[in-house]
């Protein structure tokens, strides 16, 4: 049962917004930086304060969040929050202003971010409605990456953060008028509990039975994949010269896991659920492979398909599961770590490789190294996930 269709259409509404603004912002401050002057290791420092502080605070918000039990003061703030940001980004020029705003972004997305923690309450941690908000999520990355680039050409980058700023106030509008009706999500949970259903979240108030592999294969797939993620266009230009193509997979990437999240969301139960994510997490390895031995525009395709699935089925394998193992008492919590371990390990893969890439700037080659980290994570999850029981 959904408790409130009104707030889950606002939600899924804002999160399709909000995430063509992030992926806009974090697709194109490099080019700001560049535009002003700023060398290459100085744009991938400042590049780098987003993933850390997504790494950090989460769990803090999410902590702090279960604790007061409220969710939208949060969210609230955190839409506010990065309207201000991308004001204050369209007067700057200065890199110490830069990174403090980003440092900024960081935080207030940390905020904006518990919006699925209260979804995940409203929907009573439903497989398929879980699906629907990845599917949102990655609908706002194709519409950003696609409009930030048509707007850059037209307007400038300057004008970009002007144009994301009067987008992101309709996000605010969005949000102030979801109603939080905790007592009711209280009284759902336990009437959900009492009747036994399958799926049904660990009873304890503070500690959910979370298998800890899942957080360390979500560590080291991104630890593997992100860096070379962050630098697939840089890749596919060595044997792609046309602009236009480049920019069509990139972009494709994200649409195509639009459809195969709400594809992945209705199959997916407790039987299918680990083998859903070892395949997610092994296609993450072979997609390395892949991007290696490319040469061609459909060679990147495949790539860019094989990718998709990896994570569509990885990503909503891992929510569905926490969500369903959680409480509203400890839901920020948990879903705070999944989090701060997939940005960690984002982040410190992105060093990781950056450091190879001193050794040897041949991407190429430094890419096999990368390999063995999504081969972790599925040898992690074949050997240390307990599946889920009744």
């Amino acid at each position: 049962m959904i408790l409130s269709k009104k707030s889950v259409f606002l939600i899924l509404i804002s999160v399709i917004i909000s995430g063509s603004i992030g992926i806009a912002l974090f697709s194109y401050i490099p080019v700001l930086l560049k535009t002003l002057g700023y060398e290459a290791p100085v744009i991938q420092l400042v590049s780098t304060i987003f993933p850390l502080t997504t790494a950090v605070l989460p769990p803090i918000m999410g902590r702090i969040s279960d604790k007061i039990q409220r969710r939208a003061p949060f969210f609230i703030i955190g839409s506010a929050g990065v309207s201000l940001v991308l004001f204050l980004l369209g007067f700057a020029d200065n890199l110490i202003l830069i990174a403090i705003l980003m440092f900024i972004y960081g935080f207030m997305s940390a905020n904006y971010m518990l919006i699925f923690i209260y979804y995940q309450e409203i929907v009573q941690n439903n497989s398929r409605f879980i699906a629907y908000y990845n599917a949102a999520s990655v609908l706002g990355w194709f519409l950003g990456t696609l409009f930030g680039g048509i707007f850059i050409n037209f307007y400038g980058i300057q004008i970009l953060f002007w144009i994301l700023f009067f987008i992101s106030l309709s996000v605010i509008f969005i949000v102030i008028f979801i109603r939080e009706n905790r007592q009711l999500i209280l009284e759902a949970f336990e009437e959900v509990r009492s009747m036994g259903e399958e799926g049904n979240p660990e009873t304890r108030p503070e500690k959910a039975d979370i298998s800890r592999s899942i957080y360390l294969a979500l560590f080291f797939r991104n630890f593997g994949i992100r860096p070379i993620v962050a630098v697939l266009a840089i890749i596919m230009a060595f044997f792609i010269s046309n602009e236009s193509e480049i920019g069509f997979l990139l972009g494709f990437n994200f649409l195509l896991q639009f459809f195969l999240m709400i594809l992945i969301g209705r199959i997916i139960n407790q039987k299918n659920l680990k083998l859903i994510l070892v395949i997610g997490y092994a296609l993450s390895a072979v997609t390395i492979f892949g991007y290696i031995i490319s040469i061609d525009f459909w060679g990147f395709l495949i790539c860019q398909i094989l990718i998709s699935f990896s994570f569509a089925m990885f990503w909503n394998a891992n929510q569905i599961y926490i969500a369903q193992k959680t409480t509203p008492k400890n839901k920020g919590k948990y879903v705070g770590y999944a989090n701060s371990s997939f940005y960690l390990g984002g982040f410190l893969g992105g060093i990781f490789f950056s450091g190879l890439l001193l050794i040897n700037s041949d991407y190429f080659i430094m890419m096999y190294s990368m390999i063995i980290f999504p081969i972790l994570s599925t040898l992690i999850i074949m050997f240390g996930f307990k599946k889920p029981v009744r």
